[in-house]
């Protein structure tokens, strides 16, 4: 597109990050903003920039090959990348720098999330300072300001909790601007929650779905106050989230049953299931929802393929014999992927179409062992059952390769998967990419397109459209019973982590006496991993809990203090505990090793953003090249007004 917004807007930051992001989550190409003075000179136009905001938020969770949440994910605790054919996404410690590929899946996706961040708050700039200029009662205006805060906040807690000290730009840049400078990231959070306390004053408490509302503000809010060390006022607004809004846990199965393969793989309706139903997300019965990001096959010009089952699901269907699943023969690939056409059907009526069951999966990330097994310790957790179907083990797929009948191999046939042979040969030998159990209730998500129904002859069953969770109440309890733990108020904070826990019907609970330092951070942060897998901007909350630490501590002075050699963040804590892959010698058949340091803590801004900066100085973090040319970044709000940005 000739004139997008990036050129029409001459914010040299952006044209930067959008020269070297060619990702694919970042579309649909940009609104034309060739006469911005036209376009936002109407309600419609700035209507549009906050339906921009909107739908941008699709491409933090879904999309094809690798979403942008893979890279917050790999970044902690609970997942490593799984591509196991390729170097340059495991060992972080050396390969990620501010001159690698940080916008490709195959390493990682640190620099798009700077680039949909920075193109975002645009977007929401433009409104915040157009709004002024436009004939409007005051309640429209300040509910559409509202919204324009919620979004550059959205995106700005992402940024900073990601890249630290950044460049905050407040208004709208119409004008050639070479001369940003970098903003501590007190001062933002600061700025940030200056904005919300506006929004949840001004901004509907309900609204149609897709549409930010009172309950949204909340929750950001709530998480800004707790990095800004004000705990009692998160406890305040966290509790107007869950006393006062009208939301309510889902306690019990509703609205639409979906039971896709009754006779391969039944399903037992629970809650937990229908609640993550993309059909389910979005409707009256479903009182848990606070917002939701819009994405349906009916949609055509605006949806997007979840591609969970593509992304997110083991590469079972491997047929290198060097990689994938052998029979316990040690002799043959056991799993194929041909689609149950109906044709193919009536030459093998018993065969098992497990691309559609599974999914194709192509493994971009897979869990650690802490997220698949150890962290597990109920044996009754909805969250992990397979009795339900809400957790697949690979022991739950079949052998159903039908190039096995006529063979010595043909007594497995549709005979579960063993991971070892009876004489204890390890059967899969990329068990990194090929092997791990996953959370079938969040990722299983049909794909009409795909669907053999519907005429497909092909194999790749990804996962179709559907709509996410951007905010839901369960996460509402996690952070109230943050903000308890902070005001030493054990005893409230294991009643909310107890909560979520008997909503998944376990039968272990935790106690005050477990709330206590490290360990009581430990449990919060655990049931968060439980409750909100896959779900979660994983690496920027334990970020964000880092900071509070540190500053709870007294040990934080700068981005810096979490990320030198010297430094025990609370990020670094659970990858030494959790993530059994960094630093331990594990290596893919490739031969490359999983690696991270301390200073991954935060991302490298990549040198083309830092560069055509040529009168200002946007900082990089500690341990990338190009920090020791650090300025002084700015340091309160009444200097950040000064600077024009």
């Amino acid at each position: 597109m000739k004139n997008n917004l990036f050129k029409s807007v001459s914010l040299t930051l952006v044209l930067s990050t959008l020269a070297s992001c060619s990702e694919s989550w970042l579309e649909p190409e940009p609104l034309s903003f060739y006469e911005p003075n036209i376009t936002f000179s109407t309600v419609e136009g700035l209507e549009g920039a906050l339906t921009r905001c909107r739908s941008d938020m699709l491409y933090y969770f879904l999309g094809s090959n690798g979403t942008a949440v893979s890279t917050e994910l790999i970044f902690s605790d609970v997942a490593v990348s799984a591509i196991t054919d390729l170097s340059g996404s495991q060992n972080f410690a050396s390969d990620i720098t501010p001159t690698s590929s940080n916008s490709y899946i195959g390493t990682n996706l640190s620099n798009a999330f700077w680039t949909s961040g920075v193109s975002g708050s645009s977007f929401a700039n433009a409104v915040i300072s157009r709004l002024p200029e436009l004939d409007l009662d005051e309640t429209t205006k300040n509910q559409m300001l509202s919204r324009a805060y919620f979004h550059r906040a959205w995106r700005y807690y992402h940024l900073t909790f990601q890249f630290g000290d950044v460049p905050l730009v407040t208004k709208e840049i119409t004008t050639p601007k070479l001369d940003f400078r970098s903003v501590k990231m007190e001062v933002i959070i600061e700025k940030m929650i200056k904005d919300l306390e506006f929004a949840v004053e001004n901004i509907p408490e309900r609204d149609d779905w897709g549409k930010e509302n009172k309950g949204t503000c909340l929750m950001l809010l709530t998480k800004y106050y707790l990095a800004a060390g004000e705990f009692e006022k998160a406890l305040t607004a966290v509790n107007t989230l869950i006393n006062n809004c009208g939301y309510e846990l889902m306690e019990e199965p509703f609205g639409t049953f979906e039971n896709p393969f009754p006779d391969v793989r039944p399903m037992t309706r629970n809650v937990l299931w229908d609640l993550h139903r993309p059909v389910n997300k979005s409707i009256s019965a479903n009182k848990e929802s606070i917002m939701t990001i819009i994405s349906r096959y009916e949609n055509q010009d605006s949806r997007v393929n979840t591609m969970f089952l593509y992304n997110f699901t083991p590469f079972w269907s491997m047929t290198d014999v060097n990689r994938g699943i052998l029979t316990p023969s040690k002799q043959n690939i056991g799993i194929g992927r041909q689609a149950g056409t109906s044709e193919f059907m009536a030459q093998y009526p018993d065969y098992i179409d497990q691309r559609a069951v599974c999914g194709r999966g192509e493994c971009f990330i897979r869990p650690t062992y802490f997220a698949e097994k150890s962290m597990w310790t109920d044996e009754n957790d909805l969250r992990h059952d397979r009795k339900t179907g809400n957790w697949m083990a690979m022991e739950d797929l079949k052998y159903n390769n039908v190039n096995l009948l006529g063979t010595d191999d043909e007594k497995y046939y549709l005979k579960p998967l063993q991971k070892y042979a009876d004489d204890g040969t390890l059967l899969c030998k990329d068990t990194i990419r090929c092997w791990y159990g996953y959370p079938y209730y969040k990722l299983w998500v049909d794909d009409v397109e795909r669907d053999v129904a519907n005429g497909y002859r092909g194999v790749d069953y990804q996962g179709g459209p559907g709509d996410t969770y951007l905010y839901r109440l369960a996460e509402a309890y996690l952070l109230r019973a943050e903000a308890y733990y902070w005001l030493n108020d054990y005893a409230k904070a294991a009643e909310d982590v107890n909560r979520i826990r008997k909503r998944a019907h376990c039968t272990t609970f935790f106690s005050a006496a477990d709330m206590n330092g490290l360990d009581g951070l430990d449990v919060i942060m655990d049931e968060r991993a439980r409750e909100l897998m896959y779900e979660e901007f994983r690496h920027v909350e334990l970020v964000r809990v880092s900071y509070i630490k540190a500053n709870e501590e007294g040990t934080y002075q700068s981005p810096k203090s979490l990320a030198d050699e010297g430094s025990n963040s609370y990020w670094w804590h659970r990858i030494v505990k959790y993530n059994n892959y960094y630093n331990k010698g594990v290596t893919t058949l490739h031969g490359d090793e999983y690696k991270i340091g301390k200073h991954n803590i935060f991302w490298p801004i990549t040198q083309g953003n830092i560069d055509p900066n040529l009168y200002g100085r946007i900082n990089q973090n500690y341990g990338y090249a190009g920090y020791e040319k650090n300025e002084p970044p700015i340091s309160s709000l009444e200097e950040l007004e000064a600077s024009g940005q």
